[in-house]
């Protein structure tokens, strides 16, 4: 069980770095690297069975893969009578997210 906890901690650990590294990219205009860390985070999460965060799943597009970057490729609506964050990536997907 401990190794399992071991592995989990390293797992969540790299996709945060991935994660972070895709913002970055996308900030150079480096669109096929970014696209391709959040491929390897998702591909991470998926092997390993561990969860990104809610502060994690705001970070990247499920359709497109690409990370949202507001005033670049993301615009976000917020619902003051839900309570909701919507954001809206340039491939025309939708997301919501409470506040």
């Amino acid at each position: 069980m401990a190794q399992k906890e071991g592995t989990r901690q390293v797992v969540r650990e790299r996709m945060g770095i991935l994660l972070s590294l895709a913002q970055s990219a996308l900030r150079k205009n480096d669109i096929i690297h970014a696209k391709r860390y959040i491929f390897l985070a998702r591909k991470l999460s998926s092997r390993y069975n561990c969860r990104f965060t809610k502060e994690e799943r705001a970070l990247f597009c499920k359709a497109c893969g690409m990370p949202r970057l507001i005033g670049k490729n993301t615009r976000v609506r917020l619902n003051k009578r839900t309570r909701a964050a919507e954001y809206l990536c340039s491939c025309e997907a939708k997301a919501g997210f409470k506040y």
